[in-house]
């Protein structure tokens, strides 16, 4: 019955309530009421936005739109951008790089706010209807071994499921599972895997409630 509850928090954020919203408008603009030209133009530029950013994406769902712009993404791996993503990308760029042989997947209405990092070298997983912070940063791969600061360490996939919120300047390190409906406070830096429905914070993030 918790779980029902936390997965349909947003029952009209999903593909069928985006896509009635959007006919509802140009069914009225077409009617006469040009109040829905510019809810309209704004999420048609917005798409456009989306073709352009992430133009070497391997797969690119439908109606995926970017607010702001100066996005960096790179992709030498495989980047999959599922249906009805947003990414606001205004006060600060996002950066979404995919290195050799990586893959990094984000599921069906996943929100992306401003000065989020994620970096794929091996794997990076998130699901869909997920909430990601300002600031937020996601990466598989320390960079740096700790005796010998010039090897790049191994990588350790990352999996986020679905319905997780994390708040901003989290940090997600390399080898986390965080599960189904869990939230990650403002701040917290988590090393350790998360468990469904519950809520972690501070540095390292630990469990404070669950659900």
């Amino acid at each position: 019955m918790t779980k029902s509850l936390i997965a349909d928090t947003k029952p009209m954020s999903g593909t069928a309530g985006t896509q009635t919203q959007g006919r509802r408008e140009l069914s009225a603009l077409m009617h006469g009421d040009l109040r829905m030209l510019r809810p309209l133009t704004r999420k048609g530029w917005g798409a456009l936005k989306a073709r352009w950013y992430f133009r070497h994406a391997t797969h690119l769902g439908h109606s995926v739109r970017v607010q702001g712009g100066h996005m960096l993404v790179v992709n030498h791996g495989t980047l999959i951008i599922s249906d009805l993503v947003r990414v606001i990308s205004t006060a600060v760029r996002c950066e979404f790089v995919v290195h050799d042989g990586g893959r990094l997947e984000i599921g069906e209405r996943t929100f992306i706010n401003y000065g989020t990092s994620i970096s794929a070298h091996q794997q990076v997983q998130i699901g869909s209807d997920c909430n990601i912070g300002t600031y937020v940063n996601i990466l598989d791969n320390n960079y740096h071994d700790v005796m010998h600061h010039d090897r790049l360490p191994p990588s350790r996939p990352v999996i986020i499921g679905r319905n997780v919120w994390i708040a901003g300047r989290a940090i997600i390190l390399p080898g986390v599972t965080i599960g189904d409906g869990a939230v990650v406070g403002a701040g917290a830096v988590v090393r350790e895997d998360v468990p469904p429905r519950s809520v972690v914070a501070g540095n390292p993030a630990k469990i404070v409630k669950t659900f």
